[in-house]
């Protein structure tokens, strides 16, 4: 397994995890929408001083052609816009640490896309993965789920469903059209304030939901940075180093960082059977990440 690209997956990882919490702090202040639309343009400015250091010439941008565009487009709906604004509305409904756990079923849904998209092989132990983590999740709404519990469990699953085909198609095309980190980075950000401010303005809705506190303007200023830019750099950079299953593996730390961090700044914990309905998760996103006997990992494969 590429040592690189194993650091960089597990440091995007820890960086999503945190996001959760984060969202939940910055909501006070700010609503869904208005956590999109700042998240978003605070990264782009974040990336942009990346890209304008001295190091990062060979990561900027150069003569992207139509297809790129494209694709970049796509990445950017994928893992930006769908993937921020049902997390947002998941977290605002059922908190940092269920929306960290359902949405990271993005690393079991990327093992299934990868086998139609990157062509890779379909065997029992990913479909086991896929029934334990549908109970996972059927535990983790409780026994007697809510209808806001329900409805966000099943927006994070949106989130994850959209963020899992994001980390398939960004091995499969930043290679091949020159899609650095930080230029998928940028195209995220991008989609998901222009799609985010286009929501409010259309829905009438305020961007901020009350008087500006200092923990939510400190979150929002950690989304941009962390999570935001340094997150889609290496994520980015580990999909082009690492099969997705492999890389999938390391996003087993997403879940608990989430947890961790929520239990102690938020003071957010699990009932016993939703914490059970956790570890079935976490067990289903190992079962389909781990492939003993696979061949090593290599440059992603070209396609359209």
């Amino acid at each position: 397994m590429n040592g690189r690209g194993a650091a960089y997956a597990a440091g995007a990882a820890m960086l999503y995890g945190s996001s959760y919490v984060a969202t939940a702090i910055a909501l006070r202040s700010f609503s869904p929408l208005g956590v999109a639309v700042w998240r978003g343009v605070l990264g782009m400015l974040a990336l942009f001083v990346i890209l304008a250091l001295p190091s990062s010439v060979a990561l900027r941008p150069a003569g992207l052609q139509r297809a790129a565009v494209l694709r970049l487009a796509v990445l950017g709906l994928t893992g930006g816009a769908i993937f921020v604004l049902a997390m947002n509305a998941a977290v605002a409904l059922v908190g940092a640490t269920i929306t960290a756990f359902a949405a990271g079923l993005y690393a079991v849904i990327a093992a299934l896309l990868a086998i139609p998209v990157l062509r890779e092989r379909l065997d029992l132990r990913t479909l086991a993965a896929l029934l334990i983590a549908l109970v996972g999740t059927l535990l983790l709404s409780g026994l007697q789920p809510t209808v806001a519990t329900v409805e966000g469990i099943g927006i994070a699953l949106l989130a994850a469903a959209s963020f899992g085909l994001f980390l398939v198609l960004s091995r499969r095309w930043s290679g091949r059209y020159r899609l650095s980190g930080p230029v998928v980075g940028v195209g995220t950000q991008l989609t998901s304030a222009v799609v985010a401010f286009g929501g409010a303005a259309l829905l009438a809705q305020p961007l901020s939901t009350g008087p500006m506190r200092l923990d939510a303007a400190l979150a929002m200023g950690w989304l941009a940075i962390g999570p935001s830019a340094l997150a889609s750099i290496l994520v980015v950079a580990g999909m082009a180093r690492l099969q997705a299953r492999h890389a999938s593996a390391f996003l087993l730390l997403n879940p608990p960082t989430a947890a961790i961090l929520s239990l102690v700044l938020l003071g957010q914990g699990l009932s016993p059977i939703q914490a059970v309905g956790a570890a079935a998760i976490l067990g289903a996103i190992g079962m389909a990440s781990w492939s003993p006997g696979r061949s090593r990992d290599g440059p992603p494969p070209s396609g359209c």
